[in-house]
């Protein structure tokens, strides 16, 4: 075996397994937990005979938290049979954070958490081998005859059929896993929910349970602790705490947004628009519903046709309909509405239609994830001299907007997928574009290898959370260049040649999903909103009945200037009142009393709980309006 490790090159005699090859280069495998020769992940005891680079994997790795949770999940679903022996076992794979295994025949809750958690303690201590075995197909089905949704797994696959032993548990698994049980030091199971086989609403209902580990107890205790902050940071909770938005079973996946995330919401859209026109991009308005053959046309079809919602709207007709996925498609209709010339060009369409993608339900997640949505979305349609000016301008726009929101850009530049479309010439050019505006523009990027679109590559860009971790970042922004879509739809402007040309086209969104974006900023902020983005900007609280007209034109004159502004003049106490105010993080409560109305000024209450007294309405008003127009993320 010729095995590459640390750009140094060995000669092993295989098969040889990670550990002994580990011995041989005098690598010491403290913390390690599985190893990947060339592109093949290997557990550490198995023996192979290929050649290839050698990279060994601890916890702090993607892949190592990967294998590391997947075993958490094997040794979860091993304490569970042990505590209930008659139940069927599902799946049970890593999740982006943890993992989770479903069950079948068995209602748990979480008051058996503890239990199950107490069980698993008793399988770390055991000690007991991760060991891999390659089996026929035959042997897979013997093993798991009382399982039917194992074998429903084992004839949907090919071989090799595989399970791993761990004491005595059994499961079906490609693995790799950790060594042994007692690698995995610290778990803790988070919570019980429903979930259908395979995410078919028309399947079985199975149990799923979640959890979480690490390599120490003082990892888990660090992210309980984290845990606890981010509950602080949800946005689902503060949408419902704040009024903002609903969800509903009626409608999976779509979420209500309420009086007060409307405003929200419109606000966010209003700054997007002003983006847009300031950068030269026209608006269009585009069909909710159309052929599947638009689809089909643009090559979305086969990739997407599982997430989209088709319809066949006439009785008695074939033909298909589709709610649209996406925007794209709909932009080459417009642009050849009429003859386009080289003069018209770069022409920057800005689209924002109602999209449905449908998603899961086990996977829908407030505003991150949904059915419904809508994006800042927009196509420019160019010439190939014309890309890096256009896609630089996009960047600087990215950044102008983000800045508002104290956002530090993570840039990804994602290039060509195993699986895609247009010729490699196309591929090379728009790789080396995008390279370059972001050479050229000082951005700092890593590279996604074959994460770009099917049709084009792309630059995604991520904005930290309010833990400023980047394994945790959100992906907000895309920009990708498209060789294809104009072609397959005809899409040709008239050269300066006078001959027909295909332009190339750039797909942008800047905030993404605006849905999305909004939950963005509710978790960064805590619900602690920027005073223009707040649905309530200033209450008015009149300190007794006497006080109640003054407080009234008040909250008139404020209203007047473009202030959203309201009086509370209810019975309850100051006290009660203003703890109202906080809690529906108004950024300022504006108390008025004999001496206010006296003087003709207000007592200014911020949302940390500073007051300053004797303040004019006028400078007061004034110095809002600023903020309110300049879109000042900070309040005090």
């Amino acid at each position: 075996m010729k095995i590459e490790y640390d750009r140094k090159a060995f000669d092993i005699k295989g098969p040889a397994s990670p550990i002994e090859i580990a011995k041989e280069i005098g690598m010491q495998l403290k913390g390690i937990i599985a190893a990947k020769i060339g592109e093949t992940l290997v557990d550490l005891s198995r023996k192979v005979d290929c050649d290839g680079g050698l990279s060994f994997l601890d916890f702090n790795s993607k892949e190592g938290k990967e294998i590391f949770w997947h075993s958490s999940a094997h040794i979860m679903a091993a304490a569970v049979k042990r505590l209930f022996p008659d139940i069927l076992l599902g799946m049970g794979p890593a999740i982006d954070e943890g993992f989770y295994y479903d069950f079948y025949g068995v209602k748990l809750g979480d008051n058996d958490l503890a239990r199950i958690e107490q069980e698993i303690q008793k399988i770390i201590k055991e000690d007991s081998k991760f060991v891999r075995k390659e089996v026929s197909k035959e042997e897979a089905k013997a093993l798991m005859r009382h399982n039917r949704f194992k074998l429903e797994i084992i004839d949907e696959s090919t071989p090799p059929y595989l399970i791993y032993e761990t004491g005595d548990f059994v499961d079906l698994c490609r693995g790799p896993h950790v060594p042994s049980t007692r690698y995995v030091k610290a778990v803790k199971l988070l919570k019980v929910s429903g979930a259908y086989w395979k995410g078919d609403s028309k399947r079985d209902v199975m149990t799923r349970v979640y959890g979480i580990s690490f390599p120490s107890k003082e990892e888990l205790e660090s992210y309980l602790k984290l845990e606890s902050e981010r509950d602080k940071h949800d946005h689902k909770k503060l949408g419902r705490a704040l009024e903002l938005f609903e969800t509903s079973p009626l409608s999976p996946g779509s979420p209500f947004f309420l009086p007060k995330g409307a405003i929200v919401y419109n606000e966010l859209v209003r700054l997007a628009r002003e983006m847009d026109k300031k950068y030269g991009y026209q608006e269009i308005i585009t069909p909710i519903i159309a052929k599947s053959d638009v689809w089909k046309t643009s090559g979305h079809y086969d990739k997407y046709r599982e997430n989209m919602y088709r319809v066949n709207p006439f009785t008695g007709e074939d033909e298909e309909y589709a709610l649209k996925p996406m925007n794209c498609p709909f932009s080459t209709i417009v642009f050849k509405s009429r003859i386009r010339s080289y003069r018209d060009l770069p022409l920057r369409f800005s689209d924002y239609g109602f999209l449905h993608r449908y998603e899961l339900e086990g996977t829908l997640d407030g505003l991150f994830r949904t059915r419904l949505f809508e994006q800042n979305d927009a196509h420019i349609y160019a010439t190939e001299d014309q890309l890096e000016g256009e896609i630089s301008k996009i960047l600087d726009m990215m950044k102008e907007l983000y800045a508002i929101f104290n956002f530090t850009p993570i840039m990804v530049l994602a290039t060509r997928p195993e699986k895609r479309i247009g010729a490699e010439e196309e591929w090379d050019k728009g790789e080396e574009v995008l390279k370059s505006v972001l050479e050229n523009g000082g951005y700092k990027y890593t590279v996604k290898e074959g994460d770009g679109a099917f049709y084009g590559p792309k630059i995604d860009v991520y904005v930290l959370d309010f833990t400023g971790r980047p394994e945790s970042a959100y992906a907000v922004f895309t920009v990708q260049i498209d060789f294809n879509l104009a072609n397959r739809f005809g899409v040709r402007y008239v050269g300066a040649d006078n001959k027909e040309h295909v332009p190339v086209v750039i797909h942008r969104a800047v905030m993404g999903s605006i849905g999305r974006f909004m939950g963005i900023i509710l978790e960064n902020t805590a619900g602690d909103l920027p005073v223009w983005l707040s649905p309530e900007q200033v209450r008015v609280l009149p300190i007794t009945d006497r006080n109640k007209k003054y407080s009234a034109s008040v909250t008139e004159k404020l209203v007047k200037e473009g202030v959203r502004a309201n009086a509370d003049e209810s019975n309850s106490t100051l006290d009660y009142r203003i703890r109202e105010a906080q809690l529906m993080r108004v950024p300022y409560v504006l108390v008025v009393g004999d001496k206010e109305e006296a003087t003709k000024t207000i007592a200014v209450r911020t949302r940390d709980g500073k007051t300053k007294y004797g303040v004019g309405l006028e400078d007061f008003s004034g110095t809002m309006l600023k903020r309110i127009k300049e879109r000042t993320f900070q309040i005090a």
